[in-house]
């Protein structure tokens, strides 16, 4: 939970502070929050730029089970029901896997705030994005929730 109130202090978006704060408040302290704790509609800004994905293990793969409508108008497609992998040229190699793959096997959020490495629609566009994650059984994570913020370029 600490990892979560550094991001809040860090983040510049309300929207994507605001789903952190509501992910602690569903956070039952001494495990993990579960997917079924966690009401979407209760974060109903954040919801087209929100992507779950559920983590497959041995080897890690990532599969969208929800992607929003800014994401998909983000990345020109709608990858619901696919693997990242098939997907994104590279991204066993993208800090987006990695930082799956560190939340997946710590539990722990993840934040990052720079320039999106990977091309989309938007071509490179500065991000704000959160990695949070959920375990079913309080312990191993099973989904995770991303909330991703394509920032204005500066000229």
């Amino acid at each position: 939970m600490a990892r979560a109130r550094e991001i809040l202090e860090v983040a510049h978006d309300d929207d994507l502070r605001d789903l952190v704060r509501y992910w602690l408040s569903v956070h039952p302290g001494s495990r993990l929050p579960a997917r079924a704790d966690f009401d979407p509609l209760n974060v109903p800004r954040a919801l087209p730029r929100l992507v779950l994905t559920e983590v497959e293990r041995d080897p890690y793969r990532f599969k969208v089970r929800v992607m929003g409508t800014a994401i998909v108008t983000a990345f020109g497609a709608d990858y619901t029901g696919r693997y990242l992998d098939e997907v994104l040229p590279d991204f066993e190699s993208d800090y987006s896997y990695l930082h799956r793959v560190e939340v997946a096997e710590t539990g722990l959020p993840n934040y990052r705030h720079g320039n999106a490495r990977m091309s989309f629609k938007l071509d490179f566009a500065p991000l704000e994005r959160v990695y949070l994650p959920f375990a079913t059984d309080g312990r191993r994570v099973d989904m995770i929730l991303a909330m991703a913020v394509y920032l204005a370029r500066r000229s």
